[in-house]
């Protein structure tokens, strides 16, 4: 199994020689096994790791204990460990998201702020064979095109870090025979046999079904359909962009209606899917009847026509133009800029942010998940500060950081981008500026050069929310 993971992680160059590569552990069989694995390869790779653990706040002690088994187990191979703890069923009912959906984003959200924060090039979760065949499978249920049928991919980019999953070739069997041998421990979450959740009615029920009565390796054959998905969904894709290209209005976000209309149907609906991503489009939109919809409107013949997406979102066809916008982004917005009391209380943005500052020891550890989420504290190093102003101001085109645990700097728009941040939304998220430069986007990082270096010194501490 060792040869076969080292030959997939070089073939399909998931890490390179010399990186740090954080490796996602919940203390089951899958991750348990991933990170023994990436640990004997290591000297072989020429890498370094890193274990993250989140503790999802969901199963009381048992996950307690799960978080003190992953401490113990990177403490045994002589590895750093991060772990953090999120009530995940809080940010379930605040977002309205189911509880995986929600432990979903939470977790990449912690992957992505500690490979962030400790400069790691990669994240390598423990999706294997039998979690593809299942994500297939559920797809295929679901209604999906060669996107959803690739299944998981072997290297994603999520909020802008590097998502391998070395073990998508390996069976869940090879995993724990694997274990057995090498005489380690795992954690057994007894969550994974609740099958109220729809991915464990698959795995119980409906896969053994298929295998007794269909083919016996269901599981191998939803694989291969995953991978020759991907390498048709790749090219089509590439195919999509060149499309896009030619129908997209020059310095514009609208598409040529005229340009787009003559390609063929898989075509079309490849390209309107796409630029509706480009345009800031939520993915839960981007459904089949949506898709179907855009379409109807580029066939139409002439005039003006509005079609709603669907959470304010509205696609409308002016002659030979089509554009999407969101039901705010026609507002003018007012920008703003304000100078910080320090210590004190400040109101911005017409009364609609209220910023409380003081002077004081300690740092305070970022732990809002999305650039621009509010409510936000940081901690701001004193020593360059001196006597110049603090302002907090509204985000613009342009505006560029250093953010802290990245060399170089990078336009916020990018962050954005990378994060997923709607468009309607990126006008709103305010930054704090000293000096000319920006050092605090609140939600995501302080930039490099004001964060805090001594816990026990005096340091400006920064609140801020909306009112």
């Amino acid at each position: 199994m060792l040869r076969q993971i080292q030959a997939v992680i070089t073939t399909q160059k998931l890490i390179n020689s010399g990186e740090r590569v954080l490796v996602a552990v919940s203390g089951g069989p899958d991750s348990v096994a991933l990170l023994c694995i990436l640990n004997e390869l290591a000297p072989k790779l020429g890498i370094t790791l890193t274990v993250a653990h989140l503790n999802h706040a969901i199963r009381g002690k048992t996950a307690d204990e799960d978080a003190v088994f992953v401490r113990q187990l990177a403490a045994h191979f002589g590895l750093q460990c991060v772990t953090e703890k999120m009530d995940v069923p809080a940010l379930a009912r605040r977002n309205g998201w189911s509880l995986e959906m929600a432990a979903r984003e939470a977790r990449y959200a912690f992957f992505a702020r500690v490979a962030g924060s400790g400069k790691l090039a990669a994240v390598a979760t423990a999706h294997n064979a039998d979690d593809q065949a299942e994500t297939v499978l559920l797809k295929l249920a679901r209604g999906a095109g060669t996107g959803g049928l690739a299944g998981i991919r072997p290297m994603t980019i999520l909020r802008g870090i590097r998502v391998i999953r070395p073990l998508l070739t390996v069976s869940r069997t090879d995993i724990i025979e694997f274990l057995k041998t090498r005489k380690q421990a795992w954690r057994e979450d007894e969550s994974n046999n609740d099958k109220t959740f729809l991915r464990n009615r698959v795995r119980h029920e409906v896969l053994p079904m298929l295998a007794a009565k269909l083919n016996p390796g269901i599981k191998n054959t939803l694989c291969r359909t995953a991978a020759l998905m991907q390498d048709e969904d790749t090219w089509l894709e590439n195919l999509a962009v060149e499309i896009y290209a030619t129908c997209r209005i020059r310095n514009s976000k609208a598409i040529n209606i005229k340009v787009l209309g003559s390609q063929p149907r898989a075509a079309l609906r490849r390209v309107l899917r796409l630029w509706m991503i480009k345009t800031g489009v939520p993915a839960e939109l981007l459904s089949f009847d949506s898709i179907a919809g855009m379409e109807n409107l580029v066939r139409k013949k002439g005039g003006s026509t509005d079609l709603s997406l669907g959470g304010g979102w509205v696609a409308k066809r002016r002659y030979d133009n089509l554009t999407i916008k969101h039901g705010d982004s026609d507002v003018s917005f007012k920008g703003y800029k304000m100078a910080l009391k320090i210590p004190g209380e400040t109101l911005a943005s017409d009364g609609k942010l209220r910023i409380v500052t003081l002077l004081s020891p300690g740092l305070i550890k970022q732990q809002t998940v999305w650039p621009g989420a509010l409510p936000a504290r940081a901690s701001i190093g004193r020593s360059r500060i001196g006597r110049k102003k603090i302002f907090v101001r509204s985000w613009q085109t342009g505006d560029r950081m250093k953010p802290l645990g990245m060399s170089g700097s990078k336009k916020l728009q990018d962050i954005f981008v990378d994060a997923k941040v709607p468009i309607e939304q990126r006008l709103n998220i305010p930054v704090l500026e000293c000096g000319g430069e920006i050092i605090w986007l609140p939600g995501y990082r302080v930039a490099r050069g004001w964060e805090v270096s001594d816990p026990e010194s005096t340091a400006l501490q920064v609140g801020i929310e909306r009112i």
